[in-house]
């Protein structure tokens, strides 16, 4: 708990979104990215990336708040388990799985070109990824214990940072059919993963008793992890360089225009993210369903200036020790770990328009098939290109995670490219002060209230050749 307010502490301060954010460029022939949402597409020039900043993105995405889980409460604030916030109150404003999914990704090197009847792309990019999901009945639990069982599932974290070198190729195979492909390279650098499949609860006469079935897992890149006496992970080895984590991935795409059957009507699909690593030597842990363990509870706490009470800073900190208690995990040892990754669909229909073909309106619905961090999300986007080398995109989302509102501005001069892209959070904010949550700045900021998302995405490129 203490980890998802300091997420939406850090969001408020640079906030931005999901990894293959630039959706509201999607359609934008001069973008020289958006081959990485579907590898039939091309873009109008060759290009070549500025090392490190050719395309940089920064992303978080959640369908929870900060008013979710802090209420104010006399001179200041206190947690959800507070006994005068009602559970009816404080359950009614979950869902059903809680979601929440940060990324970062940067584009180390990339170039197209124009050759070989088609459009090709070299990229090397670095991407750190990290997210989680807490059924609603999780939160049922700690705060109102008043059944005697409990069944509760499908809770799970995961971080995955890896490095990718990819090649694509698109091209047009029928008049009106364009078809892409990239394949890459994966190189591992860290990864760990912890997930529930089942959770039975149940009352005696002074304890819980968990019936688990579980598992995590941990990688990192050229390091061994060491144990202490009693089997317990006590530290990390000395690093030694290794291409010992790798694995293979696939982008596929296709684009058809239906040209004079339905002049300027396009659509598009692609699949992507077909991934998939091995970790070497990972370190595994689990919990067995013939191993039942207790657990005594979660301790109330109380609002700021009662006698005993603490700052939410240590209310959290009481939190997460109970719930280190209640998610015991053992049975460690090290193996091979194998990591399929769960693919995204993209669906895009465009139409220019008749009467100014530089004006074209678009729908994109986008799908992740992941059992920690699927979403749906449908963009709808309209699109100008009012000279040669000048865009502009505007956007609005419903997703999963809510909704929001993205532009995106994009100059493509012969030679040079810059473009940036946002889409903002658009409900409630309020202040909270940065020491109630732990961070030792005597400042008030302002953080979204509800569900949240925002994105922010930026790149510098030199264009070269003829334009198509």
């Amino acid at each position: 708990i203490k980890v998802l307010c300091t997420f939406v502490v850090l969001v408020s301060i640079a906030a931005s979104m999901q990894a293959q954010a630039n959706r509201t460029g999607y359609f934008l022939k001069g973008n020289p990215y958006n081959y990485r949402l579907n590898p039939s597409f091309q873009p109008d020039r060759g290009y070549f990336s500025f090392p490190m900043f050719g395309n940089t993105s920064f992303g978080v995405a959640t369908n929870l708040g900060i008013s979710d889980f802090i209420y104010p409460m006399g001179d200041g604030l206190t947690t959800f388990m507070h006994p005068d916030v009602s559970a009816d109150e404080f359950l009614s404003n979950l869902n059903k799985n809680n979601n929440l999914n940060m990324n970062m990704d940067m584009t180390i090197l990339s170039f197209g070109f124009y050759a070989f009847g088609g459009y090709n792309t070299f990229d090397i990019g670095a991407h750190l990824n990290a997210g989680f999901n807490i059924p609603k009945d999780i939160f049922h639990f700690m705060k109102d214990m008043g059944a005697e069982s409990y069944s509760l599932a499908n809770l799970g974290l995961r971080t995955r940072n890896y490095v990718d070198v990819a090649i694509g190729h698109s091209h047009e195979v029928a008049k009106g059919l364009t078809i892409g492909a990239r394949l890459k390279f994966l190189i591992g650098l860290a990864y760990a993963e912890a997930w529930m499949d089942r959770m039975e609860l149940s009352m005696n006469e002074t304890q819980w008793q968990i019936n688990a079935k579980g598992n995590a897992v941990a990688s990192i890149i050229g390091s061994e992890f060491s144990f202490d006496e009693n089997g317990m992970v006590n530290g990390i080895g000395e690093f030694k360089p290794q291409l010992s984590n790798w694995g293979l991935g696939a982008d596929l795409g296709a684009t058809y225009d239906f040209g004079n059957i339905a002049k300027g009507l396009i659509i598009s699909a692609s699949v992507n993210d077909i991934n998939y690593i091995r970790w070497k030597n990972a370190i595994t842990t689990g919990v067995s369903p013939e191993e039942p363990y207790s657990f005594n509870g979660f301790e109330g706490l109380s609002v700021n200036g009662d006698e005993g009470a603490g700052s939410v800073d240590e209310q959290l900190e009481t939190i997460a020790s109970d719930l280190s208690e209640f998610f015991a995990l053992d049975d460690v040892k090290t193996c091979d770990y194998n990591d399929f990754w769960g693919a995204t669909v993209n669906v895009g229909v465009e139409y220019k328009m008749p009467f100014y073909d530089r004006l074209s309106v678009g729908a994109l619905f986008t799908h992740r098939f992941d059992r920690i961090s699927s979403y749906t999300m449908g963009t709808f986007v309209l699109n100008l290109s009012p000279l040669n080398f000048f865009d502009l995109s505007a956007s609005a989302s419903v997703s999963t995670y809510g909704y929001d509102w993205g532009a995106m501005l994009n100059i493509h001069c012969p030679g040079f490219n810059i473009f940036a892209s946002a889409n903002l959070y658009a409900g409630k904010v309020g202040k909270v002060a940065l020491s109630e949550l732990g961070v030792p700045m005597e400042k008030s900021i302002k953080v979204p209230l509800d569900n949240m998302n925002a994105s922010f995405m930026f790149g510098l490129n030199f264009p070269f050749g003829k334009r198509r």
